[in-house]
């Protein structure tokens, strides 16, 4: 395996499309108020560098836990192999001290690029950056709280949407923030499916994530269905208020997708995923119905 493809692999570069999509709407949204677009792709270098030190980071504390648990039987917490997460460790190809320091240059060059739009932006950026360190401080312990479905819709929609567009205009725009609540909803579908996905073994673990608090897969399923319809509810009432114009009405031609997610879901409630393909094989119908949503977004700006 050569280095980059292994880096990709330790890193889990397959969930980069989440924070890439949510970027490329702030982006176009800004270039059609000619926003400054080296601003834009500089600010996606480090978007890029955090998400993806972030991800290797998480898997560092897993197999932490995954050691731990092998020292004390009854009270083992599997991992869930099937997301192949921590496989570069479990495969003895990296270990924990120099995963430290791959995360340790992808954290140092993010921490360099928001230094450099604070500088130039000063207290707005820092605001984004502390209350966008903070929640990534806390999403390891949100599982068991039911709060990273939120944190990650936070994260990935209104700051995100609201930093990009801010070191490219040095504004704020009401209707870009009010686009990324109903992102944001987007973004949960592709964290709730994975949840959803690992139902029965996060149930075992202890962890409350909203599937599992709603108290059944069949319960989580219906709740699915209500984050959906949550996504165009915003869309329409944006256009109602005419906060969006009409053109925006073209979004809602992603409800074919959507819908398709739903009924690829619906296999699940009673069946459990067998391997690694399948889970990804599950996820990658949502990014498509992701990335639909975000081209279509981006349509409507022009």
């Amino acid at each position: 395996m050569n280095k980059l493809a292994f880096f990709m692999e330790c890193t889990r570069i397959y969930s980069l499309p989440m924070s890439v999509t949510a970027w490329a709407i702030a982006f176009f949204f800004g270039v059609s108020n000619h926003g400054n677009i080296f601003f834009a792709l500089t600010a996606l270098a480090g978007i890029v560098c955090a998400h993806l030190g972030a991800n290797l980071f998480d898997d560092i504390l897993d197999y932490k836990k995954y050691l731990k648990s092998q020292k004390d039987p009854d009270n083992s917490k599997k991992l869930n192999f099937k997301k192949g997460k921590c496989k570069c460790f479990l495969n003895n190809e990296l270990t924990v001290e120099a995963a430290l320091k791959i995360c340790a240059v992808l954290f140092f060059i993010a921490i360099v690029i928001g230094l450099f739009f604070t500088v130039i932006y000063k207290l707005p950026i820092i605001l984004i950056m502390a209350l966008t360190g903070v929640l990534c401080l806390l999403y390891p312990r949100s599982g068991y709280a039911g709060l990273s479905e939120i944190i990650i819709g936070t994260i990935f929609s209104p700051l995100l949407f609201t930093g990009v567009y801010y070191v490219m205009t040095g504004a704020l725009s009401y209707r870009l923030l009010w686009l990324s609540l109903s992102f944001a909803f987007v973004t949960v579908c592709l964290l709730y499916t994975d949840f959803f996905l690992d139902f029965n073994q996060d149930k075992a673990a202890g962890k409350k994530t909203i599937p599992i608090l709603t108290g059944s897969k069949q319960n989580a399923y219906y709740f699915y269905i209500f984050i959906i319809f949550m996504i165009y509810a915003l869309i329409f009432v944006g256009i109602h208020s005419h906060l969006f114009p009409l053109k925006y009405a073209i979004i809602f031609l992603s409800v074919i997708p959507a819908l398709g997610t739903v009924k690829r879901l619906q296999h699940y409630i009673d069946k459990e995923i067998k391997d690694e393909k399948e889970f990804l094989s599950a996820m990658n119908n949502v990014q498509k119905f992701v990335a639909i949503f975000a081209i279509l977004c981006i349509v409507s700006f022009f």
